[in-house]
């Protein structure tokens, strides 16, 4: 499955835990800027979420952690849609050791599309949805 490139970074000695390697937060932390980076790319941007037109719940995460991480090590995080539905996003993380090349640890996310006014589902907008549908024409998904 072919992805894209959402994030980059590199792990921290304040990111380890007793055992010293990094702590499962750190793992969120490169998913979550993975996240918006993403959202950016399907046209769910900053200012369009502060507007006010709609808000996305993250109702469903699932990570699976294969392979430890340490301070100094480089990271990638990539990601693929999984499936668009009309008002569900589902997509895949894999986070990458950049010298390695390992996946060291995969988030799938499902994302909800929510009217901020009565908190309930709504579809994407349509440019959001061919975007996404887009991506999983590409990466085969």
């Amino acid at each position: 499955m072919t992805m894209i490139e959402t994030a980059r970074g590199t792990v921290h000695e304040w990111q380890r835990d007793h055992m010293g390697h990094i702590n499962v937060r750190a793992y969120m932390e490169f998913f979550e800027e993975a996240c918006w980076q993403f959202y950016a790319m399907l046209g769910l941007t900053a200012s369009l979420l502060r507007s006010g037109v709609l808000h996305l719940a993250a109702v469903q995460q699932n990570i699976s952690y294969l392979k430890e991480l340490y301070p100094g090590d480089t990271i990638v995080v990539r990601t693929a849609v999984l499936e668009m539905r009309e008002k569900v996003l589902r997509f895949r993380h894999e986070l990458f050791n950049t010298e390695t090349g390992e996946v060291c640890s995969v988030c799938e996310f499902t994302v909800v599309c929510l009217n901020p006014e009565t908190r309930r589902s709504q579809p994407f907008p349509a440019e959001v949805a061919a975007r996404a549908q887009a991506f999983t024409q590409t990466t085969g998904g």
